[in-house]
């Protein structure tokens, strides 16, 4: 009877094996939805899905920045969730095939301010998301975007997302 059971467990359930099999590409990005950036109670950038924007909506970064200009909603505030992006801008774009340049005429924008650094981040990574979202082929990962901001005065400064997030 060992001898029967021995031979059974060695011999397997009978499934060949079938070697190494490709599983296509790795599942990659957030979603496939709109994401906006909004600064956390922690006053880091957190994403909130907007599933109800189809991506005709957010071809133009403008209308991305009148988004993040109209803030989180009433549940993302209760959360304690905040835009840096003000409604007294103007928000000034040029697109290019890869690239974003938002310029910030009325503001001067620091690298050491946290409050600064928010705001360049929520314009880079919404808009830089959008732009993915917006590419038909879904090829376009979201630092594949560069975004450059221009404030009144200083240097612009060329972002992609991952420069403001972790």
């Amino acid at each position: 009877m060992l001898v029967a059971l021995s031979a059974a467990l060695l011999a397997g359930c009978g499934v060949p094996s079938t070697g190494v099999l490709d599983g296509g590409r790795a599942a990659g990005g957030l979603t496939r939805n709109l994401r906006l950036y909004f600064v956390s109670p922690a006053g880091r950038l957190e994403a909130v899905s907007r599933p109800e924007v189809p991506a005709s909506k957010v071809t133009d970064p403008r209308g991305v920045i009148k988004l993040l200009m109209a803030g989180p909603t009433e549940a993302e505030r209760a959360s304690g969730l905040t835009t840096s992006v003000t409604p007294d801008g103007p928000y000034e774009t040029t697109v290019g095939p890869d690239t974003v340049t938002v310029d910030v005429p009325r503001q001067e924008l620091s690298a050491s301010s946290p409050g600064d650094r928010n705001l360049a981040g929520q314009l880079v990574c919404s808009i830089a998301r959008a732009r993915t979202m917006a590419d038909g082929g879904g090829t376009r990962q979201t630092d594949d975007i560069r975004v450059t901001v221009r404030a009144r005065s200083g240097r612009p400064a060329t972002h992609v997302c991952s420069d403001f997030l972790g």
